[in-house]
């Protein structure tokens, strides 16, 4: 019988399950999909993720995952930059870890796991078919699964699930949820790198949002943030015409970019931009975390440093538990989960917040947002990033103190 039982190889979950094994505490970590080497979008680890990641007790961590610092930001209001951040300005007060880098899932993840593995008490299974959470007298006790084509239960005192935004473990517990989705959609696709592109660009113009940074893979990720449902009208269309549409609301260096190269796209996916959080983390014998608790809006790129973050202070919690003889563990289990849901509440709370806030004013297309456009165009372009206590450097550095304890 495992201690915990973790659905999802995910950040949360592989993270989780690694800071576990390394303390002794019997974990197996079950995995929907047979390898980590499908799409992820938004891979940008920031300072607040990169410092949790160190806590993880693999100092070479990153230095294995093809990365790429994001050393240069500039903000567009229309196609007129209102904020910049240069290379050099970086340099001169940044070291290089306080950087945002774009990191490459997939080796990250994989990385996670096979640092897991060394460890005895540590099990992992990929292709598995989670059926149905398993209950003695109205407290979760396992899980029924399909694996390696057999029907398999798997006995455990907790489960966690960190199976992401469209957690089938949060579905089958059936905790309330707390939407506060910005009516958005994201389109995400791939161009070419244009040459001497540096760092992350935003553009921000009536209707539409557009990141733009370089990859690990030397790559130009694009993610454009429209109005949700305006999208139909162009799918419909050429991509070459859309993009078009698109190259109207950036500067002029990236629209020649996108014209040329507008045909070309690798991996256009239209996803559904979704803010919630559960009611409840937790049930009894469950805990749900990263995604699946909280899923998180792609603006300011939080998804995989909170799910990070969410793993440090869930093993702060459980190791001292599983520790302790299983009688105990078991009275103590339900405050521990509480704690662990209010101790990231603190954070998690503030991070949507803020998330919120740019797509409302951005993507308002009467004069109340043309309005607030001039107005945060007015202020930034007088602003010291290096003075901001909140906004961009909470997307940077987190809220809260996270530190591992146990």
């Amino acid at each position: 019988m495992s201690a915990v039982a973790i659905i999802g190889a995910g950040p949360a979950g592989a993270s989780l399950a690694l800071l576990l094994a390394q303390r002794g505490v019997n974990v197996t970590l079950l995995e929907r999909s047979r390898d980590f080497g499908r799409e992820f979008r938004g891979e940008v680890l920031m300072p607040s993720g990169q410092r949790a990641l160190a806590e993880l007790g693999i100092p070479d961590a990153l230095a294995e995952v093809p990365s790429t610092p994001l050393d240069a930001f500039s903000l567009h209001i229309g196609s007129r930059p209102v904020l910049e951040v240069t290379r050099s300005q970086v340099a001169e007060w940044e070291a290089e870890d306080q950087l945002p880098r774009a990191v490459s899932q997939p080796v990250l993840l994989k990385t996670l796991v096979d640092a897991a593995k060394r460890y005895p008490n540590f099990r992992f299974h990929a292709g598995v078919s989670i059926k149905q959470l398993v209950y003695v007298q109205q407290r979760v006790c396992g899980v029924r699964c399909r694996l390696d084509g057999a029907a398999r239960e798997l006995q455990t005192a907790l489960v966690v699930g960190a199976d992401g935004r469209n957690s089938w473990v949060r579905r089958a517990l059936g905790l309330g949820v707390h939407d506060i989705t910005a009516p958005m959609d994201i389109v995400w696709f791939k161009l070419p790198l244009p040459s001497g592109w540096e760092g992350g660009k935003a553009y921000a113009s009536k209707g539409h949002l557009l990141f733009a940074y370089r990859t690990w893979d030397d790559s130009l990720q694009l993610g454009w943030v429209i109005t949700k449902g305006t999208f139909g009208a162009f799918k419909e269309r050429e991509a070459s015409e859309w993009v078009a549409e698109l190259a109207g609301h950036v500067d002029p260096a990236l629209a020649q970019h996108l014209a040329a190269y507008g045909g070309h796209l690798e991996n256009p996916f239209l996803l559904s931009a979704k803010s919630d959080c559960v009611a409840r983390w937790s049930a009894e014998g469950a805990l749900l975390i990263g995604d699946a608790a909280h899923t998180m809006s792609p603006v300011g790129g939080q998804g995989i440093n909170i799910a990070l973050r969410d793993a440090i202070v869930a093993a702060n919690h459980l190791v001292p538990l599983f520790g302790s003889p299983a009688d105990n563990a078991l009275d103590a289990l339900g405050p521990a989960l509480s704690a662990i849901e209010q101790e990231r509440m603190a954070e998690v709370r503030q991070i949507q917040r803020l998330q919120s806030l740019p797509p409302r004013i951005v993507l308002n297309k009467g004069w109340l947002g043309a309005t607030a456009r001039s107005v945060m165009a007015w202020y930034l372009s007088r602003l010291d990033i290096r003075q901001m206590e909140r906004g961009p450097t909470a997307f940077l550095d987190g809220i809260t103190d996270v530190r591992l304890t146990c």
